[in-house]
């Protein structure tokens, strides 16, 4: 079972995202509220993919991404926003990361992971 840690500041957000993961049969390992604390986790728990809001408080979803591209680690990771443009895609693209578009819905999920996953 594939292990995954969702960094989001917004509880229902995450918890609209741990329903869709055991849809498909994930396992949330870990729920960070802001990046700072979603790079401590990450850390900690060794997951395999990361599901991640990008507007946050403290240290927003591309930053976070930044610094665990710049520690090496190439882990897959999902970034999911309300607002999408074109900046955010390139940087997102650049940091290689898939991004969805918010509301969550369960088949944007798996197809996401799919492309991931292959």
């Amino acid at each position: 079972m594939k292990k995954v840690l969702i960094v989001d500041d917004s509880k229902v957000s995450r918890k609209v995202n741990i329903k869709a993961l055991i849809e498909i049969g994930y396992e949330t390992i870990g729920e960070a509220v802001d990046g700072l604390e979603g790079i401590e986790m990450l850390n900690t728990f060794k997951p395999d993919l990361i599901i991640s809001d990008i507007e946050m408080p403290n240290l927003d979803g591309i930053s976070m991404l930044k610094k665990i591209r710049e520690n090496g680690d190439d882990i897959p990771v999902i970034m999911v926003s309300s607002i999408v443009n074109k900046h955010m895609l390139q940087e997102v693209f650049k940091l290689k990361a898939t991004v969805i578009k918010k509301p969550l819905k369960t088949t944007m999920l798996v197809n996401a992971i799919k492309l991931i996953e292959r």
